[in-house]
């Protein structure tokens, strides 16, 4: 057992350079698969964005001066282990584990961090239960884009968290399928009473979100999807003094909610449309309302709606274009004067496979922050990017 673990760790040493890497571990009915990929990423932003490496929305000028920047970045170079079996007669194990280097330190010394790290298990029925940290439940579509915000407070809603998920596939034909998925998930909030902790774990229930889907093939080859999804959810503040003590427990509950329609739909063999509309209130952690959740001087959630459209073309295996628009309009009633009122972005990319293992990429987005009672933000950014897969 040490040598096959000895073996193993070198495997994981040479995995850069290898193409696939996959290993049989004897005697166990599993099998570990290495992937991931390395890549470079420079961006120039005509006016300052939030984050920076990445851009959610753009900061207002000062003095009416612009300010660009340019950022130059390996940190979503990625790393993975996929992992199958031991299975049995009805029931398919698989697992996975993935990391990436957006989890903090230098610009030149990045910081590692969990993606994913989920087991499932998936029977021959149809049902399926997952546990462990995944993309959110109620996802159903995922923008392209070369940007790695995933357009994040600009439309898009969710990331990853811990969730226990369970699927259910109902095949009506061999053209028709359904999908159901429900799930309990964290609640990540903030420390909006200053308590110490996070006001989503002090709620008493975790989130629940759901999925539901219909997949159907039309007149290509590949399945149009449409799907009704959601989550629901509540952050509790407790009372604080002045020196940071509590006073009192659970006064104070403030509910997180979406309700989002979502589509992916096949035109012909080359060309497809894609999107996501929702609304919802409380939406920070999950990159609604333009990173507004709460507004502590009005004592009220905030409300916001938005979406995202995308048009696919892709006239090779080679080459792919993408063209889309998103936006994220928080309610001004629940806004104070300077907060962020609205976000829109245009963009367009395309990507080219060198080599089977190298694609390069590039980006042109248009941002327009605008800020109540405020003086509206813009910004220019390109991007271009290379990707070596494994």
């Amino acid at each position: 057992m040490k040598i096959r673990w000895i073996a193993l760790a070198l495997v994981f040493g040479c995995a850069v350079s290898a193409s696939a890497v996959e290993v049989t571990l004897a005697d166990t009915g599993m099998r570990l698969q290495i992937y991931g990929y390395i890549r470079a990423d420079i961006a120039h932003d005509s006016q300052s964005t939030v984050p920076g490496d990445l851009a959610f929305y753009v900061l207002p000028r000062v003095d009416g001066e612009r300010s660009g920047k340019t950022h130059f970045t390996a940190r979503e170079t990625r790393l993975g282990l996929a992992l199958f079996g031991p299975d049995t007669e009805n029931w398919k194990t698989t697992g996975r584990l993935e990391m990436d280097f957006y989890g903090g330190g230098a610009d030149n010394n990045y910081t590692p961090r969990i993606r994913l790290g989920f087991v499932d298990l998936a029977h021959t029925s149809g049902f399926a239960l997952r546990v462990g940290q995944d993309w959110e439940t109620f996802i159903e579509v995922i923008p392209r884009i070369v940007n790695f915000s995933y357009l994040a407070d600009a439309g898009a809603l969710g990331l990853r968290r811990p969730q226990a998920r369970a699927t259910q596939e109902l095949k009506l034909t061999d053209n028709t399928k359904v999908v159901l998925k429900a799930a309990i998930a964290r609640t990540i909030g903030q420390d909006l009473d200053g308590g110490g902790f996070d006001d989503g774990t002090d709620a008493e229930w975790p989130t629940a979100q759901w999925n539901v889907a219909l997949h159907q093939k039309l007149w290509t080859e590949k399945f149009a999807r449409i799907a009704f999804s959601g989550h629901y959810g509540r952050e509790t503040l407790d009372q604080v003094d002045e020196e940071g003590q509590m006073v009192a427990v659970d006064v104070k509950d403030f509910d997180t909610w979406s309700a989002q329609g979502s589509i992916y739909l096949p035109l012909t063999k080359c060309l497809a449309v894609q999107g996501n509309i929702w609304t919802g209130e409380n939406l920070d952690t999950y990159f609604g309302g333009i990173g507004q959740g709460v507004n502590m001087a009005l004592d009220t959630a905030i409300q916001s709606k938005g979406g995202w459209a995308q048009l696919l073309w892709d006239p090779t295996d080679k080459l792919c274009f993408a063209l889309g628009y998103s936006v994220d309009d928080p309610d001004d009633a629940d806004l104070s004067a300077g907060m962020r009122s609205k976000n829109q972005l245009a963009l367009v990319n395309a990507a080219y496979k060198l080599t089977s293992a190298v694609t390069v990429m590039a980006e042109y987005s248009h941002f327009r922050t605008e800020y109540l009672e405020g003086v509206p933000a813009n910004s220019d950014r390109i991007q271009v990017a290379m990707r070596y897969a494994f």
